[in-house]
């Protein structure tokens, strides 16, 4: 099972870096959304929405992408208010009181609130600090997961969140924290990351889109258990699907955008 989660997502962080470095900005942006739009799919079958109302959710949000990148107008303070609220208010507060039941109009709410300021933080960055800022801000999820998920398992002993995702361990967080810190103060020492102004600024991003990072995945983990799935999918072996590739993802970019739009 490691060897061939190993394998995919060496394949899609290079699928990524390709996508990012190599493709003209509208291919950019289109490839983002289909991410997006897929792992939109995915949530909206974990509920059992039946055809039509999945074609509604897509295209309803799809509209709404389209139409902010339309927009004469900057819309980057009302996403930054959106992301905060939806990541740091409604997201722990459904970690908090763990519901047993999400509506469907709930569902397609949450799919909107997720996937558009991610896919807005997406483009935006790109098209502001370029490619290798903005994968530098994408690595913070991939290095608080591969942290969590290695120090976990070789020292886990106390669960994080049980009644969420009982393999989860306080020993991975702090094991993703510290990975992350490492990671924020080497670009800052080699002057690699333009959005970390001083080593002060390198722990708070440290602090915050690691706690950020856990909550996406978290949030994610409970969603499937109301809903019933194991996975959100299956098209990614040794990862389930696109929803259970990017959770954390989506959540450290909205999150990192609004910091650093804060910032400007």
């Amino acid at each position: 099972m490691l060897i061939q989660r190993t394998i995919t997502a060496l394949i899609l962080f290079f699928l990524a870096v390709a996508a990012i470095f190599f493709t003209p900005p509208l291919v950019f942006a289109a490839s983002c959304w289909l991410l997006c739009l897929i792992a939109n799919y995915e949530l909206a079958k974990m509920y059992r929405f039946n055809k039509l109302q999945i074609a509604v959710s897509m295209v309803i949000n799809t509209l709404i992408a389209v139409c902010i990148g339309q927009v004469n107008y900057d819309l980057s303070q009302i996403i930054r208010i959106v992301s905060v609220a939806t990541w740091c208010f409604a997201v722990p507060l459904v970690l908090i009181f763990t519901p047993k039941h999400f509506s469907k109009f709930a569902i397609a709410v949450f799919s909107g609130l997720l996937f558009i300021p991610a896919y807005y933080a997406l483009t935006v960055l790109h098209a502001l600090f370029g490619p290798w800022q903005l994968i530098s801000i994408m690595a913070i999820a991939w290095v608080a997961d591969t942290g969590a998920y290695f120090v976990g398992k070789q020292f886990g002993k106390h669960k994080l969140a049980p009644r969420i995702s009982p393999g989860k361990s306080i020993e991975g967080a702090i094991g993703g924290l510290i990975l992350v810190i490492i990671y924020l103060v080497a670009l800052k020492y080699f002057n690699l990351a333009d959005y970390l102004i001083t080593y002060s600024m390198a722990f708070k991003f440290a602090a915050i889109l690691t706690v950020i990072s856990i909550a996406g995945d978290l949030f994610e983990s409970w969603l499937k258990r109301v809903g019933g799935v194991k996975d959100s999918g299956s098209i990614l072996p040794g990862h389930g699907g696109v929803f259970d590739r990017i959770d954390s993802l989506i959540a450290v970019l909205a999150i990192a955008f609004a910091i650093i739009r804060g910032m400007l």
